[in-house]
């Protein structure tokens, strides 16, 4: 959410940057070889939902997507980012919009350019101030070529999955960046001293796949003075200098430190950790090795009230069901949980108390018979539930005066693939939030008796097999 609305921030910027539009760029056309330019670029991608249907007549200062300066008619903003069903696909040909020496914002997030470099020649938009090509299949390396535009505000190349190789050092020229995120990509070896430069910078994404970055991290005391956000994961050699830099990030509300295994074994690295909760709204520990006492060293110091954490994601770790009782007293704005792929196994009903809870994920534990029948207070908040492989079977839903489900008619995805249902039990416990529930993932045996039942109780409950 803190990445959407400050996305959202530097947009409506431009926009104020560019008062008058769009009213007053509808007064003067487009220049025609920008025009052009635009033409061609459309003409090397493929259009099937019909994203570029108004680039068609004369003034491109008109078109969907498009923005021009109210005064010289240079386009400003190529806003192209797609959507789940209205996105951009093929080889991307950059080449084409080298007429566009003006721009200040491109966006080409959430397409598929299938697996296209990302070109060099972004590098010579030197007057870019937002450029965003993260979730759009790009591959190979980040071209240095990208530390030419001095006068970023934001970079995002986050979730391209493809993109592999160092950072580029030069990205440490953009001393005007305040937000970047390089995540969910296989970028390698150390993080680049000169990112230390960044003194601007709010949001910082370099929480890469497999654990790929390493070394030791760069930054001292003193730098990186305004971060908020801070997404980091690899294998680094963890210092207690690092622990000490990390203590100054008085801003800091969003804390990912996922897929640090060695996290676990520096208790100062802990400590520095526990004295941001009282001031965190997300906190990600994944794949961290963490066991019960380290969750309680982190937690046992605050008060339940005090605390504005909204967000927690411990999945990956080694806990157990005591992290419930552990998690307890700091549950009352919680609206997150995420604990999948951990060592909890409940064989006794629970007592326990989320008043705030929206989303809740036990996946890849091991729930046995019981999950439904203690007293789990979700209020009528609990919207998303996964239990997916959780070894539950047909007797799990047996309903009782305090179930879960009893208490969950706010439901709107359920998730039970990969269990050990068998029998149509299960629909009879199910009838009792069936109002909102929009998807329910599951696997059973017998597909008859499920269909009937989907007709009969659920109507238009979308239903997947996984």
């Amino acid at each position: 959410m803190t990445n959407y609305f400050l996305k959202l921030f530097y947009v409506l910027l431009l926009l104020l940057h560019t008062s008058g539009w769009p009213a007053k760029s509808a007064e003067l056309k487009c220049i025609e070889r920008e025009r052009e330019a635009l033409l061609n670029f459309k003409q090397s991608l493929i259009d099937d939902s019909g994203m570029l249907s108004t680039w068609k007549n004369d003034d491109c200062c008109k078109w969907k997507c498009i923005q021009c300066h109210n005064e010289t008619g240079h386009v400003q903003i190529l806003h192209l980012r797609g959507q789940d069903t209205q996105y951009l696909r093929g080889a991307i040909n950059i080449t084409s919009l080298i007429h566009l020496q003006n721009i200040e914002h491109l966006d080409l997030s959430y397409n598929d350019f299938q697996c296209s470099p990302i070109p060099q020649l972004i590098g010579s938009f030197t007057k870019l101030r937002y450029l965003n090509l993260s979730y759009s299949q790009f591959e190979g390396t980040i071209p240095y070529q990208l530390g030419n535009l001095t006068h970023l505000q934001l970079l995002d190349l986050n979730n391209n999955y493809l993109i592999l190789g160092q950072i580029p050092y030069q990205l440490g020229e953009l001393t005007h960046l305040q937000y970047l995120s390089l995540g969910h990509n296989y970028l390698q070896g150390q993080i680049p001293h000169q990112l230390a430069n960044l003194s601007q910078l709010r949001y910082l994404d370099l929480a890469t796949w497999e654990d790929s970055l390493s070394g030791a991290i760069p930054f001292q005391v003193g730098n990186l003075p305004n971060l908020h956000t801070l997404r980091l994961g690899g294998d680094f050699d963890l210092k207690i200098k690092d622990a000490e830099w990390l203590s100054t990030l008085s801003s800091l509300t969003t804390l990912d430190l996922s897929s640090l295994p060695i996290l676990a074994s520096s208790h100062r690295w802990l400590q520095t950790i526990s004295k941001f909760v009282p001031n965190l709204i997300e906190l990600r520990l994944v794949g961290c090795t963490l066991s019960d006492s380290h969750i309680q060293s982190i937690f046992h110091s605050h008060s339940n009230f005090s605390m504005p954490l909204t967000i927690l994601d411990l999945s990956s770790n080694m806990l157990t069901s005591s992290i419930f009782q552990l998690l307890s007293n700091f549950s009352f704005n919680l609206q997150e949980l995420y604990l999948s792929y951990n060592n909890i196994v409940l064989s006794f009903p629970l007592s326990l108390n989320f008043p705030s809870l929206v989303t809740l994920d036990l996946s890849y534990n091991n729930m046995t018979s019981f999950v439904f029948q203690g007293n789990f207070n979700f209020t009528s908040k609990l919207q998303n539930l996964y239990l997916r492989d959780c070894s539950l079977m047909d007797e799990s839903f047996l309903t009782s005066p305090n179930s879960i489900m009893n208490s969950s008619s706010s439901l709107v995805f359920l998730d039970l693939s990969s269990n050990l249902l068998k029998s149509s039990t299960i629909f009879s416990c199910l009838f009792n939030f069936t109002t909102n529930l929009r998807t329910l993932n599951s696997m059973l045996m017998i597909r008859t008796m499920f269909w009937i039942c989907r007709k009969r109780i659920f109507g238009t409950v979308e239903y997947k097999e996984l």
